[in-house]
């Protein structure tokens, strides 16, 4: 990319891959190359959204691990370097790749940043390797960018042989439990397609190394979740078993666009399929975390805005303090695509309302010179 002028540093993304600390180790020392002195901007976006910072605790510890790698390089060059850690994105919610690279190009502009140096195996989650994407969005920003010349292989990091090995568990207790092999050629058999599995979906099945610890605390709130759900779905089939008897059949159906406080890709399937599952309403639709929601009756809808669903799914994975945010409609998080004729009909009133106030004031129909 050629020479670096004087500016106020460069910035390096972080995500957890095999080459950050090579990749860190040389953004210090092309720093540390230069006559005056400069800074190390370490860069992690939030994969996914935490409202109310729930979960950061790995991405905080993620972001020292890399400032380690670059105190200890800063060592080895003359030059003053300074280092700079910063986390984006924890007090908003966003789960396209998109929106990374957004904050990344707002961080570079808001510290006249003179380039930005990517890992050759960036990801922003296990899921999503888009490093061809980012370059493309920070040549648009017109900022410079160079990728590592650091050795890239494939190489397993540690949070891959962990999800792998889950993966493994599972697909291979799945096999036993279908065909209950006693035989030794069918118990390698199930042990050989079980690493298969492992292999080709330990960057699909989880968007984030699940941890012991909140894994156990998830399936320990499934215990009051679940007959959570199984009531709501109950009292929803009361609700919709009176709309479809009654006379009148008193449906009002409506669209929502909702954006859901729940961020990766298993919350938001838990949060959709709970929507599904409760009798008039139905998920059409998702992008990231946000959704598109039918809804057939007034109290459907109501439960939907107030966060009926999404304070469950909540507390599900994020525990007592996913109870203390404000639903979609506190928050102003529904965005009505096709509206309920009772609120169409109330704003035409309203409007019929200002027409007959204005002529009241004006019966004369007078106008200004």
């Amino acid at each position: 990319m050629g020479s670096v002028s004087a500016t106020n540093g460069v910035l390096v993304p972080v995500s957890p891959s095999p080459t950050l600390e090579e990749t860190v180790e040389y953004a210090v020392d092309a720093v540390g190359r230069r006559e005056d002195d400069g800074t190390v901007h370490l860069v992690l976006t939030v994969p996914g959204h935490h409202v109310g910072k729930e979960g950061l605790e790995r991405d905080e510890k993620l972001l020292a691990t890399a400032e380690g790698y670059a105190t200890e390089a800063t060592e080895t060059v003359e030059d003053s370097v300074s280092i700079r850690t910063s986390l984006l994105g924890a007090d908003e919610y966003f789960s396209d790749p998109l929106n990374h690279f957004e904050l990344l190009v707002d961080y570079v502009a808001e510290h006249d940043l003179d380039r930005v140096i990517i890992d050759p195996d960036y990801s922003v989650d296990a899921t999503a390797h888009v490093l061809q994407d980012m370059e493309t969005v920070l040549s648009e920003a017109d900022i410079r960018y160079e990728v590592a010349p650091v050795s890239s292989g494939w190489r397993p990091t540690g949070p891959e042989l962990v999800r792998g090995g889950i993966i493994a568990v599972i697909a291979f207790a799945f096999y036993v439990a279908l065909g209950g092999p006693t035989y030794t050629f069918a118990l390698w058999t199930g042990a050989v397609t079980a690493l298969i599995a492992a292999v080709l979906l330990r960057n699909v099945a989880f968007e984030r190394t699940p941890h012991v610890g909140p894994a156990l605390a998830t399936l320990g709130r499934a215990v009051l979740f679940v007959p959570y759900l199984l009531w709501e779905i109950a009292k929803a089939n009361v609700q919709f078993a009176y709309v479809v008897l009654h006379p009148s059949l008193p449906i009002d159906p409506c669209l929502d666009r909702v954006d859901a406080a729940v961020g990766d890709g298993l919350s938001v399937t838990a949060f959709a399929n709970s929507i599904t599952l409760t009798p008039g309403t139905l998920t059409v639709d998702t992008v990231g975390n946000e959704l598109l929601v039918h809804s057939l009756a007034p109290s459907a809808r109501e439960d939907l805005v107030e966060g009926v669903h999404e304070r469950a799914v909540r507390f599900l994975f994020y525990g007592r303090e996913g109870l203390e945010l404000p639903g979609p409609a506190a928050r102003d998080d529904v965005d009505p695509v096709v509206q309920p004729a009772e609120a169409v009909s109330r704003a035409e009133s309203d409007s019929e309302s200002e027409v007959e106030t204005e002529a009241d004031a004006n019966p004369r129909g007078d106008t200004d010179d």
